[in-house]
């Protein structure tokens, strides 16, 4: 009897002793109310803390309106839910498991990680509390600076008055709370940043001759922005991006000799610290290696000199390798990820890059990837007409892939915007297309190369207008 009392005693001993393990992902399931709802997007939520951007998961409604989807965290995330036209904000811890149901424009959630989204489906219904909404009202409205400062103030404050009239009602998690308090400061700071960049834009003054409420250049410098509690909103790290362009630009000017990447790392090593000089850096390699394709080595050196987090190390580790990829694709034929691609034409038939390819098969294609939001993308849209005109009788296709997602205006408005309604496709999945993720499209416009082999001749090819592009196509086209 006694040796039976102690093994159970041992074995309740243990069980005390096992720590369970924390979930490292969100469960999300819900019913959809409405039948014309097929598939429900969440994106730009970060399984990775360091990664510079999220990704993109979908849920497919099934046939009795129902949908599931686990995404993988380790952190709380903010990111996006996205269905037909509705665009809501979402925050998600590991160990939720919440629950949404979807009534026309309406959501409802209850479950694990309800209740700080429910407020934030509330705050958004809020117009003045929309950053983005503000920003546009910069640029789409007449408004004077005081007016631009004053807009900055009612958002900040809205926010706080939300959060405590909520608070009232319903317990909210402490984490959110605390991240909600970090988001709207980080908010305030780029606000007060680019107010007067957006007056100066729009009512085309030199932006040094504005002048400036009191204490509206509170966060002009390098110093005053840094926190690492920060780094939990997503667009922290960019709030370096003109400062530290701005103190390159001096030390420049004070040591002729000094390049303009050098001076940017310097400023970077010298100016920061912790964290976030070790995330900014990270940023600054990941654009280097994705939208500049360039291979950064004094950049990563640094990195690694400094290096701490093993989250920031797996991302530029992982960009390197897949730099390096890119690299050796170049004179080979197109990896079957990238052919595998889906697009849609403009008559909304679906085939994939292979096929795109083998229609053109004999032909130079120079490949333009776009987008209607972009305005660089629109711009150079009469050089292209005239760049294609002046080549008409070689063997080159213009073939042009929006990125926009599928509407009753896109393909209308596409043609509008590129002066010709010939070789227009989309890509399904937008930027987390095969191709995007293979060649690390981050951004428009990109322009590829393919020869009349189907090779891949480059991947970041000359825009149009540039007169190199026109004597790479001939040389490609007479080969």
């Amino acid at each position: 009897m006694n040796k039976l009392i102690s093994i159970c005693a041992l074995v309740i001993l243990l069980s005390s002793c096992i720590t369970k393990q924390p979930e490292n992902f969100a469960k999300i399931k819900g019913t959809v109310l409405s039948l014309d709802v097929k598939k429900i997007e969440f994106e730009w939520f970060k399984e990775n803390p360091a990664e510079p951007s999220g990704k993109t998961r979908i849920a497919r409604v099934d046939s009795t309106g129902h949908f599931n989807i686990t995404i993988p965290l380790q952190k709380l995330s903010k990111g996006m839910m996205t269905f037909n036209k509705n665009r809501n904000s979402l925050v998600l811890s590991p160990g939720d498991n919440l629950e949404i149901t979807v009534d026309g424009d309406s959501l409802l959630f209850t479950g694990t990680g309800a209740t700080k989204n429910s407020f934030l489906y509330q705050l958004e219904k809020v117009k003045k509390c929309d950053r983005n909404n503000v920003m546009r009202s910069w640029y789409g409205e007449d408004h004077t600076l005081d007016d631009m400062y004053k807009m900055i103030t009612d958002y900040v404050n809205i926010r706080q008055n939300e959060l405590a009239i909520f608070k009232k009602k319903l317990e909210l998690q402490k984490e959110f709370i605390h991240f909600f308090k970090l988001e709207t400061e980080v908010d305030n700071i780029y606000l007060l940043n680019n107010a007067p960049l957006a007056y100066s834009r729009k009512n085309r003054q030199d932006i040094d001759s504005l002048q400036l409420p009191e204490g509206a250049d509170k966060y002009n410098t390098i110093a005053s922005i840094q926190n690492d509690e920060y780094l939990i909103c997503s667009n922290y790290s960019h709030l370096f991006g003109s400062l530290i362009r701005k103190e390159s630009l001096k030390r420049m000017a004070a040591d002729t000799t000094l390049s303009k990447e050098d001076a940017k790392l310097s400023v970077i090593m010298d100016s920061l610290s912790g964290k976030t000089r070790e995330n900014v850096l990270l940023l600054e390699i990941y654009y280097n290696l994705t939208f500049r394709n360039t291979d950064a080595p004094k950049y990563i050196e640094s990195f690694n000199s400094i290096s701490t987090d093993p989250n920031c190390k797996k991302v530029i580790d992982r960009e390197v390798n897949m730099r390096n990829a890119k690299k050796a694709m170049i004179g080979a034929p197109l990896h079957k990820d990238i052919l595998q691609t889906t697009l849609h034409s403009s008559d909304e038939i679906e085939l994939s890059i292979k096929d795109l390819i083998a229609q053109h098969k004999g032909k130079v294609i120079y490949l333009d990837i776009w987008s209607l939001g972009c305005g660089p993308c629109r711009m150079i849209m009469p050089k292209s007409k005239k760049l294609k005109e002046s080549l008409s009788d070689q063997p080159i296709e213009f073939i042009y892939t929006t990125v926009d997602k599928k509407s009753d205006k896109l393909w209308p408005e596409v043609f509008k915007v590129s002066l010709t309604d010939k070789n227009h496709y989309r890509f399904d999945n937008g930027f987390d297309s095969k191709l995007h993720q293979s060649l690390s499209i981050i951004a428009v416009p990109t322009y590829l190369i393919i020869d009349k082999e189907g090779k891949l001749v480059t991947y970041n090819a000359d825009r149009p207008g540039n007169p190199n592009l026109k004597e790479q196509l001939l040389k490609l086209a007479a080969e």
